[in-house]
Formats: C-alpha cells, structure tokens, sequence
C-alpha cells in the first residue's frame, strides 16, 4: 500500500471508537513514512504518530504492538544519526519483544540492539546482542526440523514460542522448509552474523578479526547467494582477510581475499550498485597488490582504474582521493618494470599473459564498462585500449584479437559497430595495415560462424575496411 492509502485508511478509523484500530493505522501509516521520507517534516510527523500509537497500546496493556512502535521509533532516530536515543528505544523493544513475539521478531530485535551499541561504540555489547540472536535464531532452526519431522514434548512446547500453529490444518512441512531454517530465519541468521563480524572488526584484535571472518563464512553459508547481504557479507570477509593478511596472519592468505571480493563483485554489479561496486572493486585491487603474483600489479591496476571511474570526487571525494591514491602507486610500480608503457599498455600486457577463461572474462568487464559510457567516452576508451593492443607482438595481438571478436558478440550491438570502427582505424593508423587486417580476417573466420562473420564484415566494410 502507499502512503496515500495508508492515510485514508487512518481517517476511516474513529480514534474515539476504536483506539486500538487507530492506533496499529497509524503505526502502519508512520512505518510507511519514515521509510519514504524525502524530508526532515516526515520523520518528525512519522514520530508524532508513533507517540500517539504508545500511548493507546502501551507497554502494560499491548507488549508486543508496544515494542513493535518503539522499534519503529527507533528506526526514525537512527535516520537522524540520534544513536543515544536509537539505542534506548532498541533495547525497550527487545525487552519488551522477548518471550513474548514469534522467535525472528524476537532474533530480529536483539539483532536491531546490537547494531546500534556497535554505532554508539559498544561494540563488545554489540556481539553480546549478536549472540542473544543467533541463539534465539539456531534454536527456532532447531525446533521446525523437530516438528517437521514427527517432533517431540519439548518441541510441542516451544512451537507456541517459535510462532507455529500446530492446531493448523495446513500441513506443518507446508509451513517449515523440512531441510533447513525459513527462507525469513536465514535471512536474519546471516544478519546476525554480519552483525557480529562488524562488532569484533571494531574491537580489532587479532582473534577478534579471526572471529569476524568465520562470522561472514557463516553469513555467507545461510544468505542466497545472490542477494544484497550476501554481496555485504562477501565484501566484510575480504576486507577483514586483507587486514589479517597486513598483520602476517598465517592462518589467512591474499588469495582468500581476492576470492571474497570477487564473490562480492558478482552480487554488486556496477549497473546496480555502482558505489558499493566501486568500493568493492578498490578492495579487490588492494587484494591484489598484497597477493603480488605474477601480474598482480596489472590486474590491481585495471580494478583501481574501475573504481575511479565510477566514483564522483564531489560526492565521494575520500574514497576517490583513496582509489587516486591506489592507482598511482600501482602505476609507479608497473612503469619501473616497463618504462615508457601507458597504463593501456599494461592492461594490454596482462591480456596477452594470463590464461584464455580470465583473458575473455577481464574483457567482457571492461567492455561492459565501456558500454555504460556516452558514445564519446565509449570511443576513446575503446580507442585507447585497442591501440594498446594492436602494439604488442603479433601472436600476443592474435590471440587478445580472437577474445576480443568472441566477446564482442556477446555484448551490445552498439557496442560492436564503436569496437568495428575503432579496430579499422587502428589498423589503418599502424605502420602494418595489411598484416593486422589479414590477422583480423582470420580470427574472423576461426571465431565467428556463419552470421556472425557477416554481420562483422559488414561492420569493417561500412568502415572502409578491404577484406584482404
């Protein structure tokens, strides 16, 4: 429902008649409010409401509706950076919440304390909180798998507790998945956890981050692999591998890091998220620097260079100024090795070394980067980058070439034209137009099948190109 809806039907509700109707509608309606607010004045009428609702269901007449509107109130001070009043209002609902909700509002409340003792710098209560979910959370996991599967006294007892109806005629392993938590308790489980990582991060010790990444293995392994908290959860494992890496952790290696921010990258797409992508991107780079095998450097330096890309040094000046940093550094090392390259140069270097599966991957990420840009940016990108590999030697040049043909194919047609054009005019440009055209016919012809060699040809021609 909308806002617009929820507010008619709180005045089709007589607060004189029935108080507790008008209240929980208000309840609804400031929830709604306060999650849409475009302005200060929403928030401050949201609170109003949920004032109001307290005072009619109140903490001795109605617990649970009671905690519910201060956990919502609390929702509003936390938007306002208010963490003094957030926590109070937090730890009011939890107490209230307690024993007395289904089991996940329960977790979900101590889960909403921890939280905001971590903001207020508690973090060691902050984990306490944590743990008060994760147990409530484990324990409701446990007694669904004992009802599903014939369940017991102690189960019968607590099914009231976990908020399932055992008098229901609806089949039990209808209402519980039979190999596993709810979709909704994985979901607050890996909140739980992520909660937790965050908690023992800030406490920063060693066994504390040691704590943190099996806090995130565990998020990780109860979250859908797709979904936003998985990405997060993938993100705070690498950042706390990467730290543990600094400290000469054994027990961790760069390469466990690289593989969690790549984790995180396929949830976080530069499409989708473009500044948590960004920020993920930077992290992989960092990643890379400390794995430091053999070109390291280069794909560090062509996941700084991403990172920059998309970040608005107006908007997000520290994390630009910190990836410019980064990509500077990276440079000065790849230009000591080779002096005179471009940073185009080396990205086209690392295309000819590494492996065909990650060539064809690197390229479609830097394609799809170059797809999101204005036909004049996308020009220039693809410009400077198809020069970079029309220089190296010709066997290197062939084969980046023939990935290059493949997974084009792949990708926008508009993109395929720019990618046609650029190609015949770096040719047309070199010192050895006739050998790189007859190089390019051929990957054509071993690449592409039947249409797609038309289609292509048809590009190049339209461009001028000459089939030799």
């Amino acid at each position: 429902m909308t806002v617009a809806d929820l507010q008619a039907a709180l005045a089709a509700v007589s607060l004189a008649k029935s108080p507790d109707d008008w209240a929980l509608a208000a309840y609804r309606l400031a929830v709604a409010q306060s999650e849409s607010a475009r302005r200060p004045a929403d928030v401050d009428e949201a609170l109003e409401l949920l004032d109001k609702a307290a005072r009619i269901l109140s903490a001795e007449r109605a617990p649970v509706e009671h905690g519910r509107i201060l956990t919502a109130a609390a929702n509003c001070h936390r938007a306002r950076g208010n963490h003094h009043k957030t926590l109070e209002l937090f730890e009011r609902a939890a107490g209230l919440l307690d024993a007395r909700a289904p089991i996940n509002e329960q977790a979900g409340a101590h889960i909403n304390v921890g939280l905001a003792r971590s903001e207020a710098g508690r973090p060691h209560a902050g984990v306490e909180a944590a743990d008060r979910a994760i147990d409530l959370l484990t324990r409701e996991a446990e007694t669904a798998r004992r009802l599903v599967d014939g369940t017991d006294g102690e189960a019968a007892e607590t099914a009231e507790t976990a908020g399932i109806d055992l008098n229901s005629e609806t089949d039990p392993a209808e209402e519980v998945d039979p190999t596993g938590p709810t979709e909704e308790t994985r979901r607050l489980l890996g909140a739980a956890h992520i909660n937790r990582a965050q908690a023992r991060q800030a406490l920063s010790g060693l066994e504390d981050l040691e704590l943190a990444a099996d806090d995130y293995r565990s998020a990780l392994g109860v979250l859908a692999a797709e979904s936003l908290q998985a990405g997060m959860a993938a993100h705070g494992l690498g950042a706390t591998l990467l730290e543990l890496c600094r400290r000469d952790s054994a027990r961790w290696p760069a390469g466990d890091a690289v593989a969690a921010f790549e984790q995180c990258l396929n949830v976080l797409s530069h499409r989708n998220f473009p500044f948590h992508h960004a920020v993920a991107r930077h992290s992989l780079a960092l990643a890379y620097e400390a794995r430091g095998e053999p070109g390291d450097p280069a794909r560090a330096l062509n996941s700084a260079q991403a990172a920059i890309s998309m970040f608005d040094p107006r908007l997000h000046a520290s994390h630009w100024r910190t990836a410019h940093d980064t990509l500077a550094r990276l440079t000065a090392v790849l230009d000591e090795a080779r002096p005179g390259a471009d940073r185009n140069d080396h990205i086209a270097r690392l295309l000819a070394d590494i492996p065909e599966t990650e060539r064809d991957n690197l390229l479609r990420d830097r394609l799809l980067r170059a797809a999101s840009l204005p036909a004049t940016g996308q020009k220039t990108d693809l410009g400077s980058l198809i020069s970079s590999l029309a220089s190296l030697d010709a066997d290197d040049y062939r084969q980046v070439l023939r990935s290059l043909i493949g997974v084009l194919m792949e990708l926008p047609d508009r993109l395929l034209e720019t990618a046609c054009a650029t190609i015949c005019g770096v040719h047309a440009g070199s010192c050895s137009p006739q050998i790189l055209d007859e190089m390019l016919d051929t990957v054509i012809t071993e690449r592409l099948f039947g249409p797609q060699r038309v289609r292509v040809r048809d590009l190049l021609e339209a461009e001028g190109w000459v089939r030799p």
